[in-house]
């Protein structure tokens, strides 16, 4: 079993692209077990911090990053319109291991699909270690986008938060994302996670 998950809370439009699952395949959390009940509860109730914003773009409506460290033992990451919105997306890690063993977890939402040209909206949102200098996405066509970092404490832990929109001209031509890259401050690739479309 494992000890994170990707979730969806409330009646969202997007998909999760990037390894969805339900709450249910939560499982124990630090100092014993945690429910899929309690980690419902959780999300529902303990506050979210905003941490970057996604504006609004060629129709789509804001967003943002939000992060919400909960009391049964895991850090989700979000994306979603406001901080009390039931309409977001994103996954949930252990707070032991918030990057679940890698050294950047993304999440990829997008409404719209299945193709690439039929995306109308995809988000990108996210937190890379506190190494990583530089954050890129790789895209269909061999080029990239290098996203903007904001160093976030969240707890004791540091990390390099990103969000990112996808531009409606690069759906339109087909041109998806492939994986999200972080780097060093040498330029050396210290991790990378494929989206699963592009």
């Amino acid at each position: 079993m494992s000890r994170n998950t990707r979730v969806r809370s409330g009646v969202a439009a997007g998909v999760i692209v990037v390894g969805a699952l339900g709450v249910s395949a939560v499982v124990a959390a630090r100092g014993g077990p945690t429910t899929p009940d309690d980690l419902e509860a959780a999300i529902a109730s303990e506050p979210l911090m905003k941490v970057l914003d996604l504006p609004s773009a060629e129709g789509a409506e804001a967003r943002a990053l939000f992060v919400q460290p909960t009391s049964v033992g895991f850090l989700c990451v979000w994306d979603a319109p406001s901080a009390t919105s039931r309409l977001r997306q994103g996954q949930c890690n252990s707070s032991d291991d918030p990057l679940g063993g890698r050294a950047i977890s993304a999440s990829l939402a997008y409404d719209g699909g299945p193709a690439v040209e039929g995306v109308t909206d995809a988000r990108l949102v996210g937190l890379a270690s506190h190494e990583a200098m530089s954050v890129a996405v790789l895209m269909s066509d061999g080029s990239g986008r290098a996203l903007k970092l904001k160093r976030t404490k969240v707890g004791a832990d540091e990390f390099q938060a990103f969000a990112y929109r996808f531009k409606k001209v690069d759906l339109r031509k087909g041109v998806g994302p492939t994986a999200i890259v972080a780097y060093d401050a040498g330029g050396a690739e210290i991790g990378r996670q494929p989206t699963g479309i592009g």
